[in-house]
């Protein structure tokens, strides 16, 4: 069989195959063998990523396409890893046969979105993927179902529009066809010849486009459905809810760039260093960075607050895309992988505590540390990743960042990137104390670690997180050959922008030796200061129990209450307005006009046959 075909077919058939034999042993054999094949031979693909491997599934009606290049063998890496490692927890926490062929189908469908070479097989397992994760958040909650349904088919049709007008103008959904129709039409209209789309036309797409993939990463202002999603299902899936599926909408938006991205240059224009299209992208994902870490940092519930941090993280990545530069999109490829990484770290770590400890808020949870030791190394290593300390992934994709938004003079964006980075401290110093430290809650004292399949998929994604830090050259030797040259320079432990250096093997030698200092005045003679129950802050308001702040309840009420006026703006809200106010419309034209009365509907008939007499039809 094809080596794309399995890469993206075993999770499906052994999610199937789970599912029909529903033992339990044997299902999750077969789901962590379906995982693993994908991840395999994804492996083994990478020395084929010249050689143009492709794979025909021709269902009689229509053909689906597949193919693999330097640019989706990216993404598939980051999907079949953190698939792999999320679908081995799911060993410990998955519940039955169900939620193995809903994750596993899901798993398909996204690798299937990152090998489609077509628009149509990209659609089409996109909905794939759409539909499975959606049942695995029913399986927990409806509601938190219902309303990633609804943003994600108003999604689906956004896209499904946008296809059609492309296929209507071009007559194919072949991405390499597109691509060089686009070119054409880019280089009429810079010369005032005819073009196939009017600008109006191609602004259209783009914006339907950006609805449909904004949707799926989670994008300021369609966000609203992850951190009831992300909360509400299965944890362990949670990690490629956050770590996998994200990274389609992500993926469609730098194939919005290959496809369209010198036509929208052209018609659309540019603004400072930039476009104009690109611009819209980028700012966006500055709200996003702020609205989610913001979010993050007002929540009681680690899994609501690790969902706001997972948009706020994705808004790093939506910049980057957006500033548009080779290194800014390099960057932006490095933030994806990194964010999978550590987001896919953190979701384990949370679906760990859950599944030990039963509790899921900051107030019923503290000195988690002694008990469970193995999960705190891994969530020590991703606190560093993602507050971006070096020498870990997180501080390696965030500086290029940096870099790149600052090489082009974009003040406002720089400040929103910079902002994220900041209140990303504020809600990791508050998981990371209230959680492993502090007083432990009498009920937790016979908590136990993580068991061996949680663990042991806790340590691949811990693994990567430091040996790709260490080495970010490994990261961008692969960024390089998908753009064909090098736009980080550097070696192994070195990246080197130019204007910019960064030695991660230095820093970690300075690190070892820090380390060592301070444990050698440790233990020369430092004071452990034991600090009472009823220690606590006030932030300048009068000492009362209304007003008690400590790290595990209200830590920061002081912020919310200053942003009182802003929180009350709330998109979701909105959408579920708009909602009512349909349902209303809904009821008012079932009433007035699907009324049961074969006298109406026959003046309805006839006056749409007037009409089209009137129209000449």
């Amino acid at each position: 069989m094809n080596e794309l075909a399995l890469v993206i077919f075993a999770p499906l058939i052994a999610g199937a195959l789970a599912w029909i034999i529903d033992v339990k042993g044997i299902r999750e054999i077969l789901g962590v063998l379906g995982a693993g094949v994908s991840l395999g031979y994804t492996a083994l693909l990478y020395q084929k990523t010249g050689e143009g491997l492709s794979f025909v599934l021709n269902l009689g009606v229509f053909k689906l396409t597949f193919a693999l290049n330097t640019l989706n063998w990216f993404f598939l890496g980051i999907g079949a890893l953190v698939g792999f490692s999320a679908i081995l927890a799911l060993v410990s926490t998955g519940r039955d046969s169900y939620e193995w062929l809903f994750a596993l189908m899901s798993l398909s469908g996204v690798l299937g979105v990152f090998l489609a070479n077509d628009l149509m097989t990209f659609f089409i397992f996109w909905e794939i993927m759409t539909f499975a994760s959606f049942m695995m958040v029913l399986h927990y909650n409806r509601a938190a179902s219902l309303k990633y349904f609804l943003l994600s088919v108003f999604g689906a049709y956004a896209m499904l529009i946008a296809l059609g007008m492309i296929y209507a103008k071009l007559g194919t959904f072949d991405f390499a066809q597109i691509q060089q129709a686009m070119y054409k039409e880019a280089y009429a209209a810079a010369f005032g010849a005819d073009t196939v789309f009017s600008k109006g036309e191609s602004a259209l797409i783009y914006l339907l486009f950006l609805i449909a993939f904004g949707v799926k990463a989670g994008m300021f202002p369609l966000h609203v459905w992850a951190p009831d999603a992300y909360s509400e299902t299965n944890q362990s899936y949670t990690a490629m809810f956050s770590g996998v599926l994200s990274k389609a909408g992500v993926y469609g938006l730098v194939m919005l760039y290959i496809l369209m991205g010198t036509r929208l240059a052209i018609e659309l224009g540019g603004f400072r260093s930039t476009t104009k299209f690109g611009y819209i992208i980028a700012f966006l994902g500055g709200l996003t960075i702020i609205v989610g870490g913001l979010l993050a940092a007002l929540q009681e519930d680690i899994r609501k607050l690790f969902a706001y941090s997972s948009i706020s993280q994705i808004g790093y990545i939506l910049v980057g895309i957006g500033v548009g530069t080779a290194l800014s999109m390099q960057a932006a490829l490095f933030h994806a992988l990194s964010h999978a990484l550590f987001k896919g770290l953190f979701f384990l770590i949370v679906a760990t505590i859950v599944y030990r400890t039963g509790k899921t808020t900051f107030a019923d949870m503290g000195g988690l540390a002694e008990k469970m030791p193995f999960t705190f190394a891994m969530a020590f290593v991703a606190i560093l990743s993602l507050a971006g300390i070096p020498p870990l992934v997180g501080f390696a994709s965030k500086w290029v960042l940096f870099e790149a938004v600052i090489s082009q003079n974009l003040p406002i964006l720089g400040g929103m990137v910079f902002f994220g980075s900041a209140i990303g401290f504020v809600y990791l110093i508050r998981f990371t104390y209230a959680v492993w430290f502090g007083q432990r809650p009498t009920d937790l004292d016979d908590t136990k670690d993580a068991p061996l399949s949680m663990a042991i998929a806790m340590a691949i994604l811990a693994l990567f997180n430091v040996v790709l830090g260490i080495a970010p050259g490994l990261v961008a030797r692969e960024l390089n050959k998908i753009f064909g040259k090098e736009v980080i320079g550097g070696n192994l432990f070195v990246l080197d922008l130019g204007f910019g250096r960064y030695n991660a093997l230095a820093i970690l030698i300075y690190l070892i030796a820090g380390i060592i200092i301070a444990g050698i005045i440790y233990f020369l003679g430092a004071k452990v200061r034991k600090v009472p129950v009823t220690d606590t802050y006030q932030s300048a308001n009068p000492v009362t129990m209304e007003y008690n702040l400590t790290i595990r309840r209200n830590f920061f009420l002081p912020l919310k209450e200053a942003l009182a006026f802003w929180l009350r703006i709330s998109f979701d809200k909105l959408y579920r307005d708009i909602g009512a106010w349909v349902e209303d419309l809904a009821e008012v034209l079932r009433s007035y006009i699907y009324n049961g009365s074969a006298q109406s509907y026959a003046w309805y008939l006839a006056i749409i046959l007037l009409i089209l007499a009137l129209w000449g039809v």
